[in-house]
């Protein structure tokens, strides 16, 4: 008890930091709620909340010539995080090249640590840091970032920031070349991947925007954009635009409505592709609603390199250049048209590629994929070659993709300078391609 001594009565004080709570010689002086003081000068704190984490101090104030005497106790309450946002609403909308500066600020017991997360893939961060700054150069920055904040005590706590970065539009399509017929229905669609802000759209054909109807109609939906025909008329083939604009830029894409037949496939099975030393049978499937008059089979020997109007050093014969055999077509009607042609004459222990063609009413299809397939070791006059092409298996060399280009004035400049810094490297390379592209253009038109 510390109510008297051999020197007096005494006085007790209790401080919360620097604040005075209670003094034993001020009975009217009140304690704050769930604050009391024991008779023996104790001091008790009920329901802990955060903000009882302090420094406690005991004063003994003793009669002359003792001096005060004190002691301090430390109350740390531990409590899960507690997390606030910057910007404090969760969203933050910049354009492209300015800077992104986004924040969780957690507090807690022991004190949380922070890990991010980028539209749900985790971020390697070489720190728990609460704030993440950086410059919006691309819209693919943009996204949904989500912080957690741990520290051991109850459940982790997630706040998410979205993240808009303004910029050009981006289309695409999955298909830009559109087969049907007279009185089908055919759909041209493209999805508008983004655009902020918000962008206007149009449909085009030959640079004039396209008149709807009842027969004609343009449906949104999830952001794909559909050029609806319900009954295709022969006027209604040709070239078609979807345009997406907005303040930053343009972005566009193609389409072509057209009767002419789709890009033939070839069919690659050892059971049917038959071949010996001088011959070689090829299949290949086309869709067209109309029956196909004619192929183009083009075959050349592949040498592994494009067509040169000098003498193959390598072979010694004459340049690879391609060669045409028409094969009739077929009166069925479709929509599936096969075919197969055995091709003679072959030189045995050779790699051959071949391209394929078709025709039906309305046109010629696009070239097929590059088939590459090899005779048989045989009699005969064998092209020179360092390999083996005994238990070589067809082979089918998918064209690249068509680039479909989302145009600002920047990136045509920064296109510029690409082909420029790589002209000098690539100048052997594109004279091949103009040579390939002209043995091409030759032939198939």
């Amino acid at each position: 008890m510390l109510k008297s001594s051999p020197y007096g009565e005494l006085r007790v004080l209790w401080y919360k930091d620097s604040s005075l709570l209670g003094d034993s010689a001020d009975p009217n002086r009140l304690l704050p709620l769930r604050t009391r003081m024991h008779a023996n000068y104790s001091l008790q704190v009920d329901g802990l909340t955060a903000d009882d984490t302090a420094d406690y101090t005991c004063e003994v104030i003793r009669a002359e010539p003792l001096g005060p005497v004190r002691q301090t106790h430390s109350i740390e309450v531990q409590y899960a995080p507690i997390v606030k946002t910057i910007p404090e609403d969760g969203y933050l909308e910049v354009k492209k090249g300015e800077y992104v500066d986004i924040g969780c600020e957690a507090t807690g017991t022991p004190t949380p640590i922070v890990n991010w997360k980028k539209n749900g893939e985790s971020m390697a961060l070489l720190e728990h840091r609460s704030r993440i700054r950086f410059r919006a150069e691309h819209r693919l920055l943009a996204g949904v970032y989500e912080c957690t904040a741990t520290n051991g005590v109850g459940d982790p706590i997630t706040a998410a920031i979205t993240v808009v970065i303004q910029d050009a539009p981006v289309v695409t399509t999955s298909r830009s070349f559109v087969h049907t017929a007279i009185g089908l229905r055919a759909v041209l669609a493209s999805k508008l991947e983004f655009a902020a802000p918000a962008a206007r759209t149009a449909w085009y054909r030959d640079g004039k925007p396209v008149r709807t109807d009842d027969r004609i109609i343009i449906m949104v939906q999830d952001n794909v954009h559909q050029l609806i025909f319900r009954s295709v008329r022969k006027s209604d083939f040709g070239n078609y635009t979807f345009r997406a604009e907005n303040s930053l830029g343009m972005a566009d894409v193609s389409f072509k409505l057209t009767g002419v037949p789709n890009t033939a496939s070839f069919k690659v099975d050892p059971s049917l592709n038959k071949a010996d030393a001088t011959s070689y049978t090829l299949l290949w499937e086309v869709d067209s609603y109309s029956n196909i008059i004619e192929y183009n089979l083009w075959l050349r020997p592949y040498y592994g390199r494009p067509a040169t109007t000098e003498p193959d050093f390598i072979t010694t014969e004459t340049p690879n250049v391609w060669s045409k055999i028409v094969v009739p077509g077929d009166s069925n009607e479709g929509p599936i048209h096969s075919a197969t042609y055995t091709v003679r004459g072959l030189t045995p222990s050779t790699v051959y590629e071949a391209v394929v063609t078709s025709r039906n009413r309305f046109g010629w299809s696009k070239p097929s994929a590059v088939l590459h397939f090899a005779t048989e070791p045989g009699a005969g006059k064998i092209l020179l070659s360092t390999s083996d092409y005994t238990d070589f298996t067809p082979i089918l060399e998918d064209p690249e993709p068509q680039q479909l280009y989302n145009i600002t004035q920047a990136q045509v400049f920064e296109r510029f300078n690409e082909l420029s810094n790589s002209s000098r490297r690539e100048k052997v390379s594109f004279t091949y391609i103009l040579t390939f592209t002209f043995i091409l253009l030759k032939y198939f038109c």
